[in-house]
């Protein structure tokens, strides 16, 4: 419900549990095959520019005053929400296709990496009953579940100090981005393993009004660049960048050589918890696909939720193989990318439209 609302405080963790996907798991290879040697340099930048991103967001959530980006929207004219509502469909059904192939995806890297000769599909359905449960909540028990699973999965970074005796700086080199490909293309993938902040903008009714109450939307931002930048440099610092380019999932690889008496293939305790964050990434998309499809259609939330996961499960039914969903993956996160630029940009135009009216 729009009167319900949560401290500001939330944003880091909803921040961080959105933004942090299973490309964690393979960014240091794509970084060494599209920058090459030093290729970690690349996330600075980039996380710079996704801070501006993330800048133009706190800006029109200032200027609007914490008003809903729908009704900002349908303030341009009478008839703007009538003309409005294909594309809020449009992007309802994007978002929940998008939701099901992170679900699919991580259930067919788990498959590849732990289970090869077992079917696993059942735990799609489970990921999006659990979503179900989640979103129908609402947006205070997401919030809430975002900090358990933070505190949860979060000491998986600590593991990184058994590497440091053996960290070795003579993998790296002096070359900068030689044997590099397709250097602009990786800066897109790049930037797309950043993207989960923008879910902020469908927040703003939710959250409390206190002064700087956006600095978490940031912290949470610093805190995903941190990880993917100390766990590609110590990916750096134990594989040359051929082992990179080789690697699918150098953070698996990585966390293979962890050894302890009293536990066994701890890699696959770490990848299985890491479910949570990306449960919490599917739960958020699913989240906005409600929040935007409640403005077409006054059905029940459990209605709506139930609907979307069952056309974003029904659309992906011909995507079956890891290959398949890596490429469907990949279409959607770059078309993601662009509704993230240009929501923004589009929010800013019609609030300087309309504080320019007013005088």
């Amino acid at each position: 419900m729009q009167n319900e609302k949560f401290k500001p405080f939330y944003l880091f963790f909803i921040t961080y549990m959105t933004q942090m996907g299973i490309v964690f798991f393979s960014l240091p290879n794509i970084i060494a095959d599209h920058f090459g040697y030093n290729g970690w340099i690349m996330i600075i930048p980039i996380s710079v520019v996704v801070l501006i991103h993330i800048g133009l967001i706190a800006k029109i959530y200032s200027f609007n005053k914490g008003e809903s980006i729908f009704e900002t929207i349908e303030s341009l004219n009478s008839k703007a929400k009538m003309i409005l509502m294909p594309l809020y469909i449009s992007l309802s059904i994007f978002w929940s296709i998008l939701s099901v192939t992170i679900a699919k995806h991580y259930v067919h890297v788990m498959k590849f990496l732990y289970f090869p000769q077992t079917d696993i599909q059942w735990f799609v359905l489970i990921t999006l009953i659990l979503t179900f449960y989640l979103v129908t909540r609402g947006i205070i028990t997401i919030a809430h579940i975002c900090t358990i699973f933070f505190f949860l999965s979060g000491p998986i970074i600590l593991l990184l100090f058994y590497f440091v005796p053996d960290f070795s700086f003579l993998q790296f080199s002096t070359f900068l981005f030689n044997e590099n490909k397709d250097f602009y293309g990786g800066m897109i993938e790049l930037y797309t393993a950043f993207l989960g902040f923008e879910v902020i903008l469908f927040m703003f009714p939710y959250i409390s009004k206190e002064k700087s109450g956006f600095k978490y939307v940031f912290l949470g931002h610093l805190y995903t660049s941190f990880l993917y930048f100390i766990v590609t440099i110590f990916c750096y610092g134990f594989n040359s960048i051929q082992q990179l380019t080789r690697q699918v999932y150098p953070v698996v690889t990585l966390m293979k050589y962890i050894e302890f008496e009293f536990i066994e293939r701890l890699d696959s305790i770490i990848f299985i918890l890491f479910y949570l964050k990306v449960l919490i990434t599917i739960t958020m998309y699913v989240w906005i696909s409600l929040v935007t499809l409640k403005r077409v259609v006054k059905w029940s939330d459990n209605l709506i939720v139930f609907v979307l996961l069952a056309v974003g499960y029904i659309s992906t039914l011909a995507f079956v193989t890891k290959k398949e969903l890596i490429i469907l993956l990949s279409t959607l996160t770059r078309v993601q990318l662009l509704i993230s630029v240009f929501l923004p940009l589009l929010l800013l135009i019609i609030i300087f439209k309309k504080r320019r009216s007013n005088g």
